[in-house]
């Protein structure tokens, strides 16, 4: 896919840079978390945007998501100059699908609709029919080979977990494809440093249950900024000293103080929410560009961030958290 020309953009750049304004930066999102009720949070976002939101009033919090979600993918897609040029940001929706599909073709019963999602690139319908007839027409070669693999391992070792492996890899490859595709820096940057944290959050893991690291390499995604010898070599030595590795990476922060709440607590909250700010840190640059695919592509992943945010401000406001509690697991924003 050839690099499109700025001018390409200049719509596209102008439509969604109009959203940026009703982006909620951290106080508004701290007036929202101060609400006493769902009904009386639905209010403050109508302020920001999302209009009448009558879920609310039925505690009905995933929906609510789920529909901000699709709108937020429609207004996207129905802007680009063409779809492909981020449809990577949608590949994990697509294998999410394929592993429900194939999970419930080993059990013998029907793919769970409640379990699919209809986010991805490709329709779910399209999907479920695919994997169910073994259909590799149009499926992305990476997905047919992760099928194919999965299909065979688990036929011999009957281990669910390697569905969840094999996909998840492939996933990333192809994702990463994709983003070195369209020869924007950016795209790549923030491809590769999501497989550098899912590295870090899955090496963590392992190490607090004690799993060997020949398996950390069996689920070791390739591609990103971090070798996989680092974190071998760093398999045995404590949190604050791997964080000193990590500096180079811009991982030390999360891996001196997430760690250090692991090791105190077994919490693996702060580690996660470090992580994520990391990545927000990574997608601001996208505030210098002014025309490319660049400027749209930083709005999505902020608005996803805020929506992940919502979730966690209703939900606290539904459970009765303090404004405090919940303000301590929010997620850097945009703005």
């Amino acid at each position: 896919m050839a690099k499109r020309k700025t001018e390409e953009y200049i719509f596209a750049d102008a439509y969604i840079g109009s959203f940026v304004k009703n982006l909620m930066n951290r106080q508004d999102m701290m007036r929202l978390a101060s609400c006493k009720d769902l009904a009386a949070a639905e209010g403050i976002l109508r302020e920001f945007g999302y209009g009448e939101a009558k879920e609310l009033y039925d505690n009905d919090i995933e929906w609510f998501i789920r529909r901000e979600q699709n709108k937020l993918f429609n207004l996207i897609y129905d802007t680009l100059p063409e779809r492909k040029e981020l449809a990577l940001c949608l590949f994990p929706y697509d294998y999410h699908n394929v592993k429900v599909c194939l999970k419930a073709e080993f059990l013998g019963i029907t793919p769970d609709e409640d379990l699919l999602v209809s986010t991805g690139d490709m329709d779910w319908k399209r999907v479920v029919a695919m994997v169910r007839d073994r259909n590799y027409m149009f499926m992305p070669v990476y997905m047919k080979e992760a099928i194919i693999e999965a299909t065979d391992l688990f036929g011999r070792g009957g281990d669910p977990q390697e569905i969840d492996i094999i996909l998840d890899k492939a996933c990333y490859r192809q994702m990463l494809a994709a983003a070195e595709e369209t020869k924007e820096d950016f795209l790549i940057g923030i491809v590769k440093r999501q497989i550098d944290i899912l590295n870090l959050k899955t090496f963590v893991r392992l190490r607090q249950i004690r799993k060997p690291w020949s398996f950390f390499q069996k689920v070791f995604l390739t591609g990103g900024n971090i070798g996989e010898q680092l974190f071998i070599s760093c398999y045995e030595e404590p949190y604050e000293q791997m964080a000193e590795k990590l500096a180079p990476y811009g991982l030390q922060e999360p891996m001196a103080d997430g760690g250090r709440e692991i090791k105190e607590t077994g919490d693996f909250s702060l580690l996660e929410k470090l992580c994520d700010d990391k990545m927000m840190e990574f997608n601001k640059q996208a505030k210098y560009y002014s025309f490319g695919i660049v400027p749209i592509a930083g709005y999505w992943y902020a608005k996803e961030v805020e929506i992940d945010n919502l979730r966690i401000i209703l939900t606290g406001i539904l459970i009765g958290s303090t404004p405090e509690q919940i303000g301590e697991r929010l997620r850097e924003p945009y703005v």
